[in-house]
């Protein structure tokens, strides 16, 4: 038996069509206006530079009303309009103003298309699910949650979310029984923040390593207090929605905050215009209790309160596809049941949308001058017994969070409350991490907690430590959840529900392009394959604005699993110094389109002492004073406080609505993470999880091949686990290559930058007269191929590495002729040539198998092929990356074919740009194992064919057109990268014995340190380079032998010059490397010659 929501819910004043407002003289030009625009109806409140007017919906509602009340600021707004219709009358400002005209216009543009709202289940029906716990013993449901939430996604992880809370205004309609948060007007004060002063506090977050800007405020206080609309018509904005849509827009561009918004009760109109502004959204349920609306209850006369009205919301923002925060509030008159209707009610509305990212359950604290002063607070037990049943509820992969500042100072077993320790504090974590809990929510090293201003945040180390004494490991995140990203290559995302009849015949074309691969039997994450390929698509987050955009700011601040990156290292720049780096990251995030940074000036004022009886630690106290008046805090100028767009900002001598925090240079704690993927400088578990150690000792005694899910789970390691597996790794180099590094002296030759592929992260490849990026199209003709593979083999090389785009005119035989100019020049060179997609590019041009060209470049001198072009060997992740390409079984086909005539080749993975790293590179590890092992059946293990080397190259972000649109991550972090070489090393043994550190991709320095981590080869000498360099990295062009084996020696390895194929070079070409000569000038062709010539 199912209920909708009581229609009485949601009843509002009729709304009088359009044709019987008084007909004006100016009929044309009224029709041209776009309050009367058909196409521009939806909005409610009709926006302009000059005015922010409710046209439609008074109009629309009262046309003619009584001519009284025509001074009011909402009137005057009212004006334009007016005018243009010949109209002398005016709309009655208390009708403008009334919140039912304004859902009366949104309610009619949403009744024809919305969808039939959600059934919400009655309490029989919870009760007959869910009521068996009510009567089981906490200490059972306890243990049957947190085994739950550990075999689910979140493993080991605890996250947080490092915020700045922002409250926008303390105005509301509403008068909840517990609320302080909520104020009247008071004289000589602002109604609402600046936006100079929600940059200055948000910018003092970004500084501090914070992710997330939390904008709070009261419900529509327009529609209650005049202050506050007449506050909004003199700062240009025509609601609290639109002077919110501008703050959170104002925070993304100029400080790389990401905005959460809890506005209230809201529109799906509303909800869509905020999501372009901001990464998730919220609204709490506390409790679908009518009791509580009644006299004497929490929420009476609070009409937006209303539970029907909040699930409309909720339902409204799962349509609108926003990833949305909702919960319980515990103890304020709801019963265990009413909790269970409650959460069984947010249950029914995620199983339709798969939108609800996270349930925050919380407890009930009295607060003087409340009507709720006297309010009994609800024991430990209570908050415990609602964490088990929304985590038995909801499943293993929900994110659940109670507020750590607000938990109930009492031991699990219920002993003397009101203790006001920090050690009681941790038991209460505790039982709630036992209880099933992954999150605490957000925290602040910057503001305090405005809605519960006396129960302050606990210091970051104080939470780590208890949840490391737990077993688990506290991450930061995103106010977004990972789920709700949109990278590739991972699990399925939620609220996709495709048509099954498009999602079987989409799998079923994937299947036949590449059977056997990881796409072909992935199901609901092909759903999104209807989007156009080579784009990132996401409905969760807004991507419109390209780089400016809410989804590309997420993506520059994520890592590969979606949580917070907080490093600002990045692949292909020069190590400087931390806090130099530390700064660019900061501008990165912020500043994408080149909008300069904002300065903000501090107060040193003195500092007041922290609250008495304060169980937090002294640091964490002192990080949250504030300023007592506006005055004793600095503001500063900003380029987006003189912009037009956010309207004037209000030049008046009113004090703020809130107090500025003061930075407190050493007092703060920020947030960073560690190349070990922790938070920097706080405890985490300090042994190894069981899991990880028995892998790790399965490969290293007994040799056992790792499983894609056991590699992914080795991917995602931090802390103490990746101590374990960077270790594992490198005594499994130890025992393999011993302590001898090689590198092979060799050089590049890109022949040509001229491609018909439109890969979106290449930057190397140009149309034939582009000249964007890193210069013009250009061909390198036959002769200066010749002439410098001669000069790299009088120097010491042993080896010429040529690849190239796929020009329009360049056959099979144009790449044999390549290899003929090379081997003319250098008889003993070794050319490796040719990706696999050179390779069917070239055989396709001439009708032939793989095998026969393959056989036919052998002939002319082919030694060996890269194994590029690989990219992630995952078609998801390559229907994004490079859609027009050669799939993921084509690949494979062509080096195996390679494999079959005995060509040896490479492999490579490009990593960390639109994928879920751990699961799709597990995936890509399995196949190259698989791949080898296939050469190896054919020619016997240890025969030297197959593959040669595995080389991870992380994605450089800096000039790749995927990034520039705002469409991928800033590459793999640091951590990543290093994890990536120490999981390839136990994955790939023993069929692949060589693992290759890029220093072209990570620089030198870096590349050393990846030697502890598994690899043995340090690469080639390269004495050009061009693909890495036009991607905008710094290094790439030549690293001397003698520099090489400098820093070689310097990791404590011996170095070793080696062949392509690892054997010995010769000893004069040797003694030829230590003594180079500068390099000639390169020449080039121009590409309209048709070809190398």
């Amino acid at each position: 038996m199912a209920m909708y929501y009581p229609s009485a819910s949601f009843t509002c004043q009729p709304v009088s069509p359009l044709t019987q407002l008084p007909k004006p003289a100016n009929l044309p030009r009224v029709r041209e206006h776009r309050a009367f625009n058909s196409k521009c109806h939806q909005a409610a409140w009709y926006p302009s530079r000059a005015h922010h007017v409710r046209i439609r919906a008074a109009a629309a509602a009262e046309p003619c009303a009584a001519r009284t009340h025509t001074n009011t600021p909402a009137t005057k707004a009212a004006k334009p309009f007016g005018r243009l219709c010949g109209l002398s009358c005016r709309t009655n400002a208390v009708a403008l103003g009334h919140a039912t005209v304004r859902r009366a216009c949104t309610s009619a543009m949403y009744t024809a298309n919305a969808e039939q709202p959600t059934p919400i289940p009655v309490m029989a029906e919870v009760l007959d699910q869910y009521g068996w716990m009510l009567g089981s013993p906490l200490e059972e449901l306890m243990s049957r949650a947190a085994v739950l939430r550990d075999n689910g996604q979140h493993g080991a992880i605890v996250s947080f979310s490092p915020k700045v809370f922002l409250p926008i205004t303390r105005l509301c309609r509403d008068m909840c029984g517990y609320c302080t948060f909520a104020q009247p007007p008071r004289p000589a004060r602002r109604a609402f923040m600046t936006l100079e002063e929600i940059l200055q506090i948000a910018a003092q977050g970004a500084a501090a390593g914070c992710s997330e800007a939390l904008l709070t405020l009261g419900d529509k206080p327009e529609d209650r207090w005049p202050e506050a609309a007449s506050e909004l018509m003199d700062m240009g904005f025509g609601s609290t929605i639109e002077y919110v849509e501008a703050a959170a827009k104002a925070i993304l561009r100029e400080t790389g905050l990401l905005p959460h918004i809890n506005a209230g009760v809201m529109s799906e109109l509303d909800l869509r215009k905020l999501k372009k502004v901001s990464a998730s959204q919220g609204l709490m349920l506390e409790s679908t209790s009518l009791e509580l609306m009644h006299s004497g209850g929490a929420h009476h006369n609070c009409p937006d309160k209303d539970p029907a009205s909040r699930l409309k919301t909720i339902e409204a923002a799962g349509r609108a596809a926003v990833p949305y925060t909702s919960g319980i509030l515990v103890g304020i008159g709801d019963t265990r049941s009413d909790r269970l209707h409650a959460l069984a009610c947010l249950h029914r509305l995620n199983e339709r949308y798969g939108h609800i990212q996270e349930l925050i359950i919380q407890n009930f604290r009295a607060k003087p001058a409340t009507a709720m002063a006297t309010w009994p607070e609800p024991p430990l037990e209570e908050l415990l017994w609602a964490v088990t049943a929304a985590r038995i509820m909801f499943g293993p992969n929900m994110n659940i969070q109670a507020p750590p500042n607000l938990t109930p100072l009492e031991s699990a077993a219920g002993g003397s409350s009101g203790a006001s320790s920090l050690a009681a504090l941790q038991v209460g974590w505790r039982a709630l991490l036992d209880a099933g809990i992954n999150d605490w929510g957000g925290i602040s090293p910057i503001t305090r907690d405005f809605v519960n201003p006396d129960k302050p945040w606990p210091h970051l180390s104080s939470l780590a430590a208890a949840t490391a004494a737990a077993g688990k490991l506290l991450l930061p995140r995103l106010p977004v959840y990972p789920a709700f990203l949109g990278l590739r290559g991972g699990a399925p995302q939620p609220n996709r529900h495709p048509d099954e009849e498009t999602a079987a015949a989409v799998r079923g074309e994937l299947a036949a392009r590449a059977p056997g691969t990881p796409l072909a039997a992935a199901p609901a994450e092909v759903a999104a394959a209807g989007n156009p390929l080579g784009q990132l698509s996401c409905r969760w987050l807004d991507f419109s604005g390209g780089q400016d955009s809410v989804g590309a700011a997420v993506l520059r601040s994520i890592d590969s699993e979606g949580f917070l990156r907080a490093s600002a290292w990045v692949a292909g720049r020069p190590d400087v110094d931390e806090q130099e780096v530390l700064s660019q990251g900061q501008q990165e995030r912020a500043q994408p389109s080149g909008v300069s940074i904002i300065s903000t000036a501090f107060s040193v004022s003195h500092t007041p002492p922290p609250p008495a009886a304060s169980p937090w630690p002294l640091a964490a106290a002192a990080s949250m004073t504030i300023a007592t008046t506006m005055e004793e805090a600095a503001i500063p100028t900003t380029p987006a406080a003189t912009t037009a767009e956010m309207g004037s900002m209000a030049a008046t001598a009113q004090r703020g609505s809130m107090p500025i925090p003061r930075w407190r240079e050493g007092r703060v704690w920020r947030v960073a993470v560690s190349v070990d993927g922790a938070l920097e400088g706080m405890p985490r578990p300090t042994d190894p999880s069981p899991r990880v150690t028995s892998l790790l000792e399965g490969v290293l005694a007994r040799g056992r091949p790792l499983q894609r899910d056991e590699l992914e789970l080795l991917l995602r390691s931090r802390g103490a686990d990746y101590d374990a597996v960077c270790a594992a790794a490198d005594e499994l180099r130890r025992r393999t290559c011993g302590d001898t590094v090689s590198y092979v002296v060799n050089r590049n030759i890109n022949y040509t930058n001229v491609c018909t592929y439109k890969c979106s992260f290449c930057a190397f490849s140009k149309g034939r007269t582009a000249e964007e990026l890193r210069g013009p199209a250009y061909v390198v003709p036959y002769e200066e191929i010749a002439r410098r593979t001669a000069e790299a083999w009088d120097r010491g090389a042993t080896e010429v590495c040529m690849q190239g785009g796929i020009h329009p005119n360049f056959t099979g035989d144009t790449y044999l002729r390549i290899v003929s100019a090379a081997k003319a020049a250098a008889p003993a060179v070794h050319v490796h040539a040719f990706s696999p997609l050179e390779v069917h590019h070239g055989a396709t041009s001439l009708g032939l198998t793989y095998e026969r060209y393959l056989e036919r470049l052998a002939v002319a001198g082919l030694g060996s092929l890269p194994g590029t072009a690989a990219e992630v060997l995952h078609d998801h992740v390559r229907s994004v990356l490079c859609p027009d390409k050669i799939d993921t079984a084509t690949w494979l086909k062509v080096v195996g074919a390679a494999h079959r005539v005995g060509l040896c080749t490479t492999s490579t993975l490009m990593f960390g740009s639109v994928e879920e790293g751990p699961a799709a590179w597990a995936s890509h590890l399995v196949l190259l194992r698989e791949l080898q092992q296939q050469a190896e059946a054919t020619a016997g293990h240890g025969s030297g064919v197959g593959i040669t080397e595995f080389v991870p190259l992380p994605f450089v972000h800096m000039e790749s057109p995927v990034y520039i649109k705002g469409q991928a991550r800033r590459g793999p972090s640091l951590h990543e990268i290093v994890l990536l070489h120490a999981v390839a090393r136990l994955a790939l043994h023993p069929h692949v014995n060589n693992v290759q550190a890029s220093w072209v991709k990570v620089g030198p320095s870096r590349a050393a340190q990846l030697l502890a981590a598994g690899c043995n080869d340090m690469g080639g000498s390269i004495m050009n380079e061009s693909i890495t360099r036009a991607a905008g990295a710094a290094h790439g062009q030549e690293l001397p032998p003698v520099r090489m084996e400098e820093i070689i020696r310097a990791a404590g390895r011996q170095p070793r010059q080696r062949t392509t194929l690892y054997g010995m070079p010769p000893v004069e070409q040797t003694a030829r490397s230590y003594g180079t000569v500068p390099l000639q000038p390169l020449v080039f062709a121009a590409p309209t010659v048709g070809g190398l010539r």
